[in-house]
C-alpha cells in the first residue's frame, strides 16, 4: 500500500484521538443554570450575601471619571459623568461550571440579584438608585460580582472665592450605602485614586490631583472621591482684571484735566460708573456668601472708593474755580499750599530739563517764584488785590491730587499681585 494512503486513513483516527476537547455552550446550558440559582436554589435577592449574620459582606469601589460637564461656583454645585465599578462575593450565586459545559461567566440583570443600595450622600438634585434596569452584572462561579454602574451626578462642592481666579477647589464626591451600617456591609476602595484613562478635558477647569479614601459617618461607610481643581484663568483675565486696571488709571487721569474743562466732572462719574458695572459682573460670577472674599472683590471696593472720591474732589474743584479771589479771599494755608505746589514744580523742571538752565539759574527762579508768593500773602493779610487766582489753586489741588491717586492705585495694585503670586 502507498505511503499517502496510508496517511490519508489513519489521519481521521489522529484527529480523533489528539485534538483538545471543546465544549459548545448554548442557551440550554444558560437556562439550566438560571433555573438552578433562581428557582432550584431559591435565590433571594434581599438576603445579604453572607453565611455569618455577624460579618460584614465586604464591598470594593473604584470611580472612572469621564468628563466636568460644569462647576456652578456661584450655585457651589460640580456636574460629573462617570461610572462606578463595585465588586463584592455573593456565596448564594455559586455553582459548578463543569455540570454547565464549562459556563464559568452569568450576566444577571441588576434587579434580579443582592446589591448594596449606595447612592450620591452629597446630591443636590435627588437620592436615586445607581445604574438602572437595563444594566446587567457580571457573575463568575467563583461567587464575584462585578456591578458597574454609570451616571450623571449633581454634588454639593464648598467654593472658597478668596484667590478668584486662580483659585483651586476641592469636591468631594461621596458614595455610600443608605440603609446598611458598616457591621453590614462595608466599603473599601482598590485604589487611591480617580481612574483618569477615559476623561475629557474641561475648557473651565484643569484637575490638579484626585485621590480616593474611605469614611466611616454615623455608623455607615462610605467611599469618598476627592477632585482638585484650578480654575483656568485667561477669561477672566482678559475680561475682568486688565479692565479694571485700565481704569483704575482713569482715575488718575481725571486730574490731568483743568477745572475749567467742562468734561471733567462727567468723565469722572463715567469712569466710577464703569468701575460699578465690573464689580456687579465679578459679584455675579461668585457665591452670595459672607464667608470668605475675594481679593479681586476687594480690589474693585478699594478702587470704587478711590473713584467716588474723585468725583467728590471734582465737584469741591469745579466750585472753588468759579469763586472770585476779590469776593472770596483765598485763605493763606492755600497760598502756602500753592508755593509748595509750585517749588516742587520748579525743582522737577531742572531735573527734566537740566541742559536748559544752570543750577543757579533755577535756584534763583524758583527763588524769587518762592519770595513773589510769600509777598502775595502779605499782601493778603493786609487786604491789597491777591495775585493768587482760585484756578491756580485748583491747579496745585490737581497736582496734588494726580500724585495721591497715582501711588495708591499702584500701591493696591502691587499688592492685589503679589498677594495672587504667592498664592501660586
Amino acid at each position: 500500500m502507498a505511503p499517502h494512503k496510508l496517511y490519508s486513513l489513519l489521519l481521521p483516527f489522529l484527529l480523533i484521538v489528539f485534538m483538545p476537547k471543546v465544549n459548545a455552550q448554548t442557551s440550554d446550558d444558560g437556562k439550566n443554570l438560571f433555573k438552578k440559582i433562581f428557582i432550584t436554589d431559591a435565590y433571594n435577592k434581599a438576603v445579604r450575601p453572607t453565611f455569618h449574620p455577624n460579618e460584614a459582606t465586604n464591598v470594593t469601589m473604584n470611580f472612572y471619571l469621564t468628563k466636568i460637564i460644569e462647576f456652578d461656583s456661584q450655585k457651589e454645585i460640580l456636574t460629573t459623568s462617570g461610572y462606578l465599578d463595585i465588586r463584592w462575593y455573593d456565596p448564594y450565586l455559586a455553582w459548578n461550571p463543569l455540570d454547565y459545559n464549562s459556563t464559568d461567566i452569568l450576566y444577571i440583570p441588576q434587579d434580579k440579584v443582592w446589591k448594596p443600595d449606595i447612592t450620591l450622600l452629597n446630591d443636590v438634585s435627588n437620592f436615586e438608585e445607581l445604574g438602572s434596569i437595563s444594566l446587567f452584572v457580571y457573575v463568575s462561579n467563583n461567587v464575584s460580582v462585578d456591578w458597574v454602574p454609570y451616571g450623571i451626578w449633581k454634588s454639593t462642592c464648598s467654593v472658597d472665592i478668596t484667590y478668584f481666579p486662580f483659585d483651586t477647589q476641592s469636591c468631594d464626591l461621596r458614595f455610600g450605602t443608605w440603609t446598611y451600617f458598616t457591621k453590614d456591609v462595608l466599603i473599601k476602595v482598590d485604589n487611591y485614586t480617580i481612574n483618569l484613562d477615559f476623561y475629557e478635558t474641561n475648557s473651565a477647569w484643569s484637575i490638579v490631583d484626585t485621590s480616593a479614601y474611605t469614611q466611616e459617618i454615623a455608623g455607615s461607610s462610605l467611599a469618598v472621591f476627592q477632585i482638585k481643581l484650578k480654575r483656568k484663568p485667561l477669561f477672566f483675565l482678559l475680561n475682568i482684571m486688565l479692565p479694571v486696571m485700565m481704569l483704575s488709571l482713569l482715575n488718575v487721569c481725571i486730574f490731568v484735566l483743568t477745572a475749567e474743562s467742562q468734561e471733567k466732572a462727567s468723565f469722572s462719574v463715567t469712569v466710577f460708573l464703569a468701575l460699578v458695572i465690573f464689580m456687579s459682573m465679578v459679584m455675579g460670577t461668585l457665591p452670595q456668601n459672607s464667608e470668605e472674599i475675594s481679593f479681586l472683590g476687594v480690589y474693585l471696593v478699594i478702587m470704587a472708593a478711590f473713584s467716588t472720591l474723585a468725583v467728590i474732589l471734582t465737584m469741591f474743584q469745579i466750585r472753588l474755580s468759579s469763586r472770585d479771589a476779590d469776593v472770596n479771599p483765598i485763605p493763606s494755608w492755600l497760598i502756602k499750599l500753592q508755593v509748595m505746589v509750585e517749588v516742587v514744580r520748579c525743582r522737577r523742571r531742572s531735573k527734566l530739563h537740566p541742559a536748559t538752565h544752570s543750577h543757579d539759574e533755577v535756584v534763583e527762579f524758583c527763588s524769587e517764584d518762592t519770595t513773589s508768593e510769600r509777598r502775595n500773602s502779605k499782601s493778603q493779610a493786609t487786604n491789597e488785590q491777591p495775585k493768587v487766582t482760585w484756578n491756580q489753586i485748583c491747579s496745585s489741588l490737581d497736582f496734588i491730587f494726580f500724585w495721591f491717586f497715582s501711588l495708591g492705585t499702584v500701591i493696591v495694585t502691587v499688592t492685589i499681585v503679589a498677594i495672587y503670586n504667592i498664592s501660586g
